[in-house]
């Protein structure tokens, strides 16, 4: 009940009046400073590709954060507080342990120079960026819960590199079938949001060039696919960066069970798993749209 009352809440109730209210203020801002996010519907290796990603010299990407869609949309919502006031908010965020992994960042000095969203984050992504390798040229976000928000992100970040990973829907669902007891689990939750993810591709190709990462191909020849990424992220090319991986503790997840598979090289184990191990049943829940959609990627339902 509360995920169909979140989806109404997020994708209606509040989306209509945001619209209407940054057209008012249009408080949105383009940014200059390199930056790209990675998206998908979870659970399709997303931290897999962050930590090898990370090894790049140019790069850095901190752990997942949960603070980004809601700070936007507070900050039209709220039009009546004052910038500094939002800012205070958005540090509360930060520093709230359910809101962030483990980034560990002073955030004492915030400012943004123009008063605008993309700026203020930015600047926080900026001083991670710096705190880890400030030669760094590009910081990246790799937080799932943005692909469920992107009519509210995307605005804010015109500029940014999109970078899609996708990844066959019958191993998504066997792989959130792992969280016992979490909403994640049940079949219908996670296929609606690998579906969900899909239309946030579908909405992005209409505005900006996104670069689509299968995670099969991915696992199968790292090499390849993180040749593409390193060109469409216009970067020097590092060959064997996949080798060279860095640590899941610089993802935050080093404690984290299901995570635990990322500290050895990367492995197409996980492909195709759904054969052996998904039951009969769970394949029931995939209708014609989703099968049409898997097709669309190259995933035969038979």
């Amino acid at each position: 009940m509360k995920i169909f009352y979140d989806r109404i809440k997020y994708r209606i109730l509040l989306y209509f009046p945001f619209v209407i209210i940054k057209q008012i203020f249009k408080k949105g801002n383009s940014l200059k400073t390199p930056h790209f996010f990675i998206l998908g519907s979870g659970r399709n290796g997303s931290t897999l590709l962050a930590t090898v990603l990370n090894a790049h010299k140019d790069i850095v990407i901190p752990p997942e954060q949960f603070v980004l869609p809601y700070a936007i949309l507070r900050r039209y919502l709220f039009f009546f507080w004052s910038f500094k006031s939002w800012i205070n908010n958005v540090k509360k965020l930060f520093l709230n342990k359910d809101k962030t992994t483990k980034w560990n960042l002073n955030l004492d000095n915030l400012s943004s120079q123009d008063n605008s969203i993309a700026s203020l984050f930015n600047e926080i992504f900026t001083s991670y960026k710096n705190s880890k390798n400030p030669n760094a040229k590009y910081w990246g976000d790799k937080s799932p819960i943005n692909t469920n928000f992107i009519k509210y992100i995307y605005p804010e970040f015109p500029t940014a590199k999109y970078i899609f990973l996708i990844r066959d829907p019958r191993d998504v669902m066997l792989s959130y079938k792992k969280f016992k007891g979490d909403k994640s689990a049940y079949q219908a939750f996670s296929l609606w949001k690998w579906n969900d993810s899909v239309k946030t591709l579908e909405y992005l190709q209409k505005r900006t060039n996104v670069l689509i990462v299968r995670y099969e191909d991915f696992v199968l020849d790292s090499e390849i696919e993180l040749k593409k990424i390193q060109s469409f992220l216009d970067i020097k090319i590092i060959d064997n960066l996949s080798t060279i991986k860095k640590s899941i503790s610089t993802m935050g997840v080093s404690d984290m069970d299901h995570h635990q598979n990322l500290n050895n090289p990367i492995s197409a184990s996980s492909v195709d798993k759904w054969k052996t191990q998904l039951p009969a049943k769970d394949l029931l829940h995939f209708n014609k749209d989703i099968k049409n959609k898997m097709l669309q990627f190259g995933y035969k339902f038979n």
